[in-house]
């Protein structure tokens, strides 16, 4: 049996060649397949774009005292946001499961018809907040009521609070109850 060992001393073994030789270029993206790729990534940071800010504006409520909303009222139409103003003295009617009085801010008021729940501490000449939107009638139509004592809505608007009390007692000394026509 012939058995041959392959080493460097062996004369038939071939010599190592360290020659340097050339690497083929490494390929490179097509400017095409670049421009592809930042396309598809543009499309995506819009569309998250689009979603939120329709989210967070979806999830805002606007706070307008009511002669902002009266004088904003066309701009607003049916979109849903917060209203601030005092109760007129006599303008208040309890029929059952809806409310109806006038609030007045300013030199404006406005109608409201409330349905939902009423606050236990709800009376003529306090500022109330509420929540809902305009009818074609120009009526305003609520659905939720916050009053000036609920300690939460004080804690974040306490400077709107304090400005509608004071406006609440000019208003009391100033304008006998149901004198003003409504805006």
């Amino acid at each position: 049996m012939d058995v041959s060992i392959d080493d460097a001393e062996s004369p038939d073994a071939a010599p190592l060649d360290l020659t340097p030789r050339d690497v083929a270029p490494l390929r490179r993206k097509s400017p095409r397949r670049r421009w592809g790729g930042m396309a598809v990534l543009l499309v995506v940071v819009v569309a998250l774009g689009v979603v939120l800010f329709e989210g967070l504006s979806n999830a805002t409520v606007y706070f307008y005292n009511v002669d902002q909303a009266v004088a904003k009222r066309a701009e607003l139409g049916s979109s849903r946001f917060r209203i601030q103003g005092n109760v007129i003295p006599g303008s208040v009617n309890n029929e059952g499961a809806r409310l109806e009085f006038d609030l007045r801010y300013g030199s404006k008021s406005v109608h409201v018809i409330h349905r939902g729940d009423v606050p236990d501490l709800f009376k003529p000449s306090i500022p109330v907040v509420l929540e809902g939107s305009f009818d074609r009638d120009g009526v305003y139509r609520s659905d939720r009521m916050l009053l000036r004592h609920d300690s939460t809505y004080d804690e974040k608007h306490g400077d709107r609070t304090r400005e509608a009390k004071r406006d609440a007692e000019r208003t009391d000394d100033s304008v006998p109850a149901g004198s003003e026509p409504r805006t």
